[in-house]
């Protein structure tokens, strides 16, 4: 495996920001391994920080199916936006252009976030296009309980007020991304909890409704219960208090896999 530390630096950066690759290294005793999709990951953490808990247990479920996986540990508050968006756009070329060296199918690279991680991957997918390179295109996208909106009235509100700081109220109604959402968006996968009280499941429910606007792809499972910040769901990786395991929602990854096995190939 190349398990390597890559620093990420854009203008306004915090120093700490960097690229954590899982990239698998060959198995195979006869030939090299084929080139495979990558998964860059952006944790949780209501732009506060960057969870563990959505970090490498999440890469290694890649890892295991046969997928590279990378996690982006980007700059939070008192950064602010656009700061981690160019950070994964920056991260997106690096991993492209290593695409021959560490075997990366530089077709399928996906970006995933959870919760304002979500946000990220989300705002990621939707203003891309800004950047003016068209080889920095995500070509899927994975939403596990994200933040979407800046409406007040289901936003996570702390979390869009930490990227935006002094621009809160100038640039809040760009960060409703369920209005920003047109052919640029990759196909897409989310889950969510119905009772989430952290960030209500409107928000997906919104950008599942824009997607299918704008003739988008999308798979979307809605799970009864489930408190916030579940990551895989499963006891491996509870918190020490007990929570953040839910049984009846661990079957989110198996889906996910399938669908990235419809969806992409492999």
């Amino acid at each position: 495996m190349i398990h390597k530390s890559i620093k990420i630096q854009v203008q306004g950066s915090d120093e700490r920001t960097h690229l954590d690759t899982y990239i698998l290294g060959d198995y195979l005793d006869e030939a090299p391994n084929a080139r495979k999709p990558l998964i860059l990951i952006c944790p949780g953490g209501a732009y506060r920080m960057t969870s563990n808990r959505e970090a490498e247990p999440v890469a290694l479920q890649f890892n295991s199916i046969g997928y590279h996986a990378a996690i982006l540990r980007y700059s939070c508050a008192p950064a602010v936006f656009p700061t981690a968006m160019k950070e994964v756009a920056a991260s997106i070329r690096l991993l492209r252009e290593h695409g021959e060296e560490w075997n990366i199918d530089t077709e399928k690279i996906l970006i995933m976030g959870f919760s304002a991680g979500g946000h990220l991957a989300a705002s990621y997918s939707v203003f891309w296009q800004e950047l003016k390179e068209e080889n920095l295109r995500p070509n899927g996208l994975i939403l596990c309980y994200p933040v979407i909106s800046s409406d007040e009235t289901i936003a996570h509100t702390e979390s869009i007020r930490n990227l935006l700081g002094r621009a809160y109220e100038t640039q809040k109604e760009k960060m409703a991304l369920e209005n920003q959402v047109g052919s640029q968006v990759p196909k897409t996968f989310i889950w969510h909890t119905f009772s989430d009280e952290t960030v209500p499941f409107w928000n997906s429910i919104r950008f599942v409704e824009a997607l299918g606007k704008a003739d988008i792809p999308v798979e979307f499972h809605l799970y009864p219960e489930g408190p916030h910040g579940l990551s895989l769901a499963t006891e491996s990786i509870k918190r020490q208090d007990g929570s953040g395991t839910e049984k009846g929602c661990q079957s989110w990854m198996p889906l996910l896999l399938d669908w990235l096995r419809r969806n992409f190939g492999f």
